[in-house]
C-alpha cells in the first residue's frame, strides 16, 4: 500500500518541482495530482497540457514518486452542456489525458449539485456517462465520491449509482470524513459498499461538524475501526491523505515539517492495515 497526498496546496506555495521534491523527501510514496482548486475552478493551465504532463512525469520519475490518483477540475455546473464546447467539461477531458501521461488509474470527478437535488441522480448519470468514452480512451477510471450533501450519503446509494453506470470505467471513492459528517461512521460506510467497487479512499479527520480535512487523530474518528474495515472489505488501493486544512494559516517555514508528520501518520495507518491483514490470514 502506498501513502499519497494531494499536491495542489504545495504546488501553489512552492511551484511544481519544489512541491514534488518536498512531498518525496517528507516520506510519501506518491501524489494525488490535483487539477481542481477550492474555488471550484481549474488549478492549472491546461493549454498545451500534454507537454506539461510529460514534464511533470519526468520529475515524478526522477523522484521515484507514483501518481495513480488525481482530482479533476470542479468547473461543470448544473445545466451546462456535457460536451467539449463547454470549457469546464473540456478541462475534465484534458485532465484525463494529462493524468494518463502520469500513470493515473483513477480520476475523482465530483458530482454536480442540482437545485434542491431535484434531478441530481439523472443529471449526474448523464454527466458521468458523457465522460465514459474519453476515460476509456485514456484507460483511466472515473471515481465517484460520497460528497457531503449529495444523494450518495449512504453506501447503498453510491453502490447503486455505480452499478447503474454499468461499466468498468467507473468505481467508488470513499471519503471517510464525508461519511462521518453525513451521520455514518466511516467503517460502516466502507463495510456497506458492494464488493469490488471501491478503488480509492480519502483519509482525513473531522470534528463531526464541518468538513475539516484534518490529519488523522486530530478529530473524532476511530482509525482502528476504519483501517480494519478497509482490510475486511479487501481494499487494495492507495491511502490518500486529504488533509489540506491542517495547513491553513501555517507559516511557510513549517509546511515541510507538517508534511513529514503527515507522512508518519500515514505510515502508522499503513502499518495497522498490514497488521490486520496478517491477522486475517492466521
Amino acid at each position: 500500500m502506498k501513502i499519497t497526498i494531494e499536491n495542489f496546496l504545495f504546488r501553489n506555495i512552492f511551484g511544481e518541482e519544489k512541491a514534488l521534491e518536498m512531498i518525496r523527501h517528507a516520506g510519501f510514496d506518491g501524489v494525488d495530482y490535483s487539477f481542481n482548486a477550492l474555488g471550484n475552478g481549474c488549478a492549472i493551465d491546461l493549454t498545451n497540457h500534454l507537454a506539461k504532463a510529460r514534464s511533470v512525469k519526468k520529475t515524478l520519475d526522477a523522484l521515484e514518486l507514483s501518481c495513480t490518483q488525481a482530482h479533476a477540475p470542479f468547473e461543470v455546473k448544473y445545466g451546462d452542456a456535457l460536451n467539449l464546447d463547454n470549457k469546464g467539461f473540456a478541462n475534465i477531458v484534458r485532465s484525463l489525458e494529462f493524468g494518463a501521461e502520469l500513470g493515473v488509474k483513477q480520476m475523482v470527478v465530483h458530482s454536480v449539485a442540482a437545485p434542491n437535488n431535484a434531478d441530481f441522480f439523472q443529471y449526474n448519470f448523464d454527466f458521468h456517462k458523457s465522460l465514459e468514452p474519453y476515460a476509456k480512451a485514456c484507460n483511466v477510471q472515473i471515481a465517484v465520491e460520497n460528497l457531503v450533501n449529495s444523494i450518495f450519503w449512504r453506501p447503498n446509494r453510491l453502490s447503486q449509482f455505480i452499478r447503474l453506470l454499468d461499466s468498468p470505467v467507473f468505481c467508488a471513492c470513499i471519503d471517510v470524513g464525508h461519511a462521518e459528517l453525513m451521520g455514518m461512521p466511516p467503517e460502516d460506510f466502507v463495510s456497506g459498499m458492494d464488493q469490488g467497487l471501491v478503488n480509492c479512499i480519502h483519509m482525513h479527520d473531522t470534528d463531526g461538524k464541518i468538513d475539516r480535512h484534518w490529519i488523522p487523530y486530530q478529530g473524532i474518528q476511530n482509525w482502528d475501526r476504519i483501517v480494519k474495515a478497509l482490510v475486511e472489505y479487501g481494499y487494495e488501493g492507495e491511502m490518500n491523505m486529504e488533509v489540506i486544512h491542517s495547513f491553513d494559516y501555517l507559516p511557510t517555514e513549517l509546511v515541510f515539517h507538517l508534511l513529514c508528520y503527515t507522512a508518519q501518520v500515514g505510515k502508522l495507518l499503513k502499518n495497522k492495515f498490514e497488521a490486520y491483514c496478517a491477522e486475517s490470514f492466521v
